[in-house]
Parts: C-alpha cells; structure tokens; sequence
C-alpha cells in the first residue's frame, strides 16, 4: 500500500484495550457510529454503503446546533482489520488526513494508533506544535471512546 507522507506523522496517539482487533474493526468499519467516537461530530447525516471500502464516503455535522457545519469524510485507502486514512473535510478550517491502525496485543486485545495531520491551507500551515496541542488531546480522546464502544460489543462484532 503506497500512502502520502501525512500517514506517518508526529501527531499519533496510542491505546490499547481488551477488545479485539475485529471488534475494534467493527466500531470503526460502521460509519453510523462515527459520531459517537469522533470528537466534535454531533450527527451522521449519511453513510454510503460502501464504507470503509477506498473511496466512500460519510457526510456528518461537526459543532452543537444551532452552529452546524455539513461535513464529509472519505477513505484514501483501506486495509480491514489494519489501517484506514481518512481524508477529513472540515470547513472552513480545512482537511486532515487521519490513519488509523490497529494491530493485536498478547493477551488478544488490540493496540490502536491514530495519527492526524492538517492537510492544505488554513491549519496545514500552522506550525506543527500548534497542530500537537489541538489534535494530541482530541485524538485521545477519540481512540478512549473508539475503545469504551469496542469494549460493549460482543467478540462477533
């Protein structure tokens, strides 16, 4: 799999938990659930069939009505059970490219790494240590609540 240089960046957060790497797969590979581990996406608005397949997409609402911004997300690439880049849309602060990898822990569970990186103008010129204090804490949030999802549901996905 060939990536842009963003995949790798110095914007990662790490978590494990005790749920496996397909349950994990399976919170990540149901677009509807987007929103509930997603920090700052209030809603889905729509899920194409194919997600997470290369090239699908999801339209979601990122802020707290009444301030909503219509919004979209769509693969770059996808490795089930192993990665997925993201191209992030978010208007009218710009994109971020976001990979998400996952890989098995010695007693089962699932290490999950999400690295996120500005992509174009505006943030994309921000320098990286302000990218660091907005993304860092946000990310780890989200793979806490991408985890606590995972960890409900039954090892059948």
């Amino acid at each position: 799999m060939t990536h842009p240089k963003e995949v790798d960046s110095s914007l990662t957060v790490e978590r494990e938990t005790t749920a496996s790497r397909p349950q994990v797969w399976a919170v990540i590979a149901d677009g509807w659930t987007y929103s509930q581990w997603v920090v700052g996406n209030s809603r889905m608005r729509a899920v194409d069939p194919r997600w997470p397949e290369e090239s699908s997409t999801i339209e979601h609402s990122i802020g707290v009505w009444p301030l909503l911004l219509d919004d979209q997300t769509v693969v770059e690439s996808c490795d089930p059970l192993r990665e997925l880049v993201l191209l992030a849309k978010g208007r009218p602060f710009g994109k971020a490219r976001v990979t998400i990898r996952l890989s098995d822990t010695a007693d089962g569970g699932c290490h999950i790494t999400m690295a996120e990186v500005p992509v174009g103008f505006p943030m994309g010129w921000f320098p990286e240590r302000l990218a660091l204090a907005a993304a860092i804490p946000r990310n780890r949030e989200c793979t806490r609540r991408l985890a606590a999802i995972a960890e409900r549901r039954s090892p059948q996905g």
